[in-house]
């Protein structure tokens, strides 16, 4: 991907600057008489595709930095409730304007600079997102050294509303939250501040594969939706102020706090579909997300059965299917005896499981795959699940749902395509405590594999943009 670089032109007035009893009061541009601009760049995100072409508007909070280490009390730019707005005016020419233009103070040798953005344009409507979604929040600490962003909370899809792409998907409506800090020297060219963006958010992908079958292995697995389960989902994001005096040097450690999962102790972000996801041959490898997830990172404790409600997992409403040649087919008594007929071919449901042991081509049921792992900013984390492999099964009952809970994650309209191609078909989601009764000597309780044996997966990690040619921090000057 080709980068590019972009000069944002600051427009007029004089900012004062004080520091307890001491004021910064006169100007003193740089030599070539030119105000602060920047140069920010951002780089490619498969989640939303963020680039300068369609960067939206972002927020500046500068001040300046006292001889002796720490800042003055007063804002060379923004304030305690929030950064100046640099807005995007002409698309074609990457242009971008504060309201006023800021000079170097006489007596200041040196400023720090925040910015923030969440902000993108959609050029085919003309329209841009805010710098700041709605509910969240930016300011200082009672020191004004520590900025924070409160609040901040990944978005889902609205389950009501329909889709053109088959599918809803809670990434296509996340934001790439970006921030940067920066501390600039006055030198003769010190109007030209270079902001170091960074992502503030972990990507979460994941795919689903059958490894290593062999050529007489015919399960066929279908999915029509996969979530994260039980992640933190509002959390506060805080770039802490830090003075080395060896060197001179401002620093901020920008991370998280340890947030909360927000809506009654449950939170699912994923996909569903309409056409399910088909797992058949060993060569499938199949992506279960419409797109990349932006979600907050943090440290993830998997679900245990029996000691944690809020354990992490990897959540697939799923079906699998046995295929054997031929249209008939004798059985034991502890096979599924009622098939469906396909060409010619015959087809066993081997999960979900309903009490009377029959082949309802409507029904899927909910599986899932504990996970923990430690969601670092800027990387992007890959779960690859190895589903009906040859050592591998389509993993343990979670928790049973209540209908509140199986609301958040499928959508009013429910139909999709049947084994024939043609016929239209409603979903039916069978639950664990509905496959059984009790007097049935094969019940699975909570926690037990589904099928024969539980999933297994890999997780690669990597920079969120390995392979775009851009990294953090990486800023193009002009």
């Amino acid at each position: 991907m080709k980068l590019e670089s972009l000069s944002l032109a600051m427009i007029a007035a004089v900012l004062a600057t004080s520091c307890a009893n001491e004021e910064l009061v006169d100007v003193n541009p740089d030599v070539q008489g030119n105000a602060l601009h920047f140069s920010p760049m951002v780089g490619h995100s498969r989640a939303i595709q963020t680039t300068v072409d369609n960067l939206g508007d972002f927020a500046v909070v500068a001040k300046g930095i006292h001889p002796h280490g720490g800042v003055y009390a007063n804002y060379l730019i923004g304030g305690a409730n929030g950064g100046a707005v640099a807005t995007r005016q002409d698309d074609t020419k990457n242009i971008w304007n504060l309201a006023d233009n800021v000079y170097w103070p006489s007596a200041m040798d040196a400023a720090v600079f925040w910015a923030y953005t969440a902000s993108r344009i959609n050029k085919s409507t003309n329209t841009k997102t805010k710098v700041l979604p709605a509910g969240v929040t930016f300011g200082f600490d009672a020191n004004g050294t520590t900025p924070t962003i409160s609040g901040f909370s990944p978005v889902r899809a609205e389950l009501s509303k329909d889709v053109t792409d088959d599918y809803w998907n809670d990434g296509d409506e996340q934001v790439d939250l970006l921030v940067s800090f920066k501390q600039q020297n006055r030198t003769e060219s010190a109007s030209n501040v270079d902001l170091t963006f960074e992502h503030a958010l972990s990507q979460i992908t994941v795919k689903a594969k059958s490894a290593d079958k062999t050529a007489n292995d015919h399960r066929i697995v279908k999915i029509k939706g996969a979530w994260i389960v039980n992640t933190k989902d509002k959390a506060n994001l805080s770039a802490g102020f830090n003075w080395e005096e060896a060197n001179r040097k401002a620093t901020a450690d920008t991370k998280w706090d340890s947030g909360v999962i927000n809506e009654n102790g449950f939170s699912a972000y994923g996909s569903f579909y309409k056409q399910p996801k088909v797992l058949e041959k060993a060569s499938d490898e199949e992506p279960l997300l419409g797109s990349s997830l932006m979600l907050i990172p943090q440290k993830l404790e998997a679900w245990k059965v029996n000691e944690t409600d809020n354990g992490a997992y990897i959540l697939l409403l799923c079906r699998v299917e046995l295929k054997h040649e031929g249209t008939d087919h004798t059985g034991s008594d502890t096979d599924i005896d009622d098939v469906k007929i396909h060409g010619n071919n015959h087809y066993h449901q081997q999960f979900p499981v309903n009490k009377d042991k029959k082949f309802v081509e409507e029904e899927y049921g909910f599986a899932c795959v504990p996970v923990a792992s430690t969601w670092q900013m800027g990387k992007k984390y890959e779960y690859i699940l190895d589903i009906c492999g040859a050592t591998t099964g389509a993993g343990i009952y979670p928790p049973d749902f209540t209908s509140e809970v199986i609301g958040k994650l499928i959508p009013t309209d429910k139909s999709f395509i049947s084994i024939d191609g043609k016929t239209p078909l409603k979903l039916k989601t069978v639950l664990r405590s509905e496959s059984y009764d009790d007097t049935d000597k094969n019940k699975k309780v909570v926690g037990d594999p589904v099928l024969d044996a539980p999933i297994q997966f890999s997780v690669k990690v990597t920079l969120w943009d390995e392979n775009t040619g851009w990294t953090n921090g990486s800023i193009g000057m002009q």
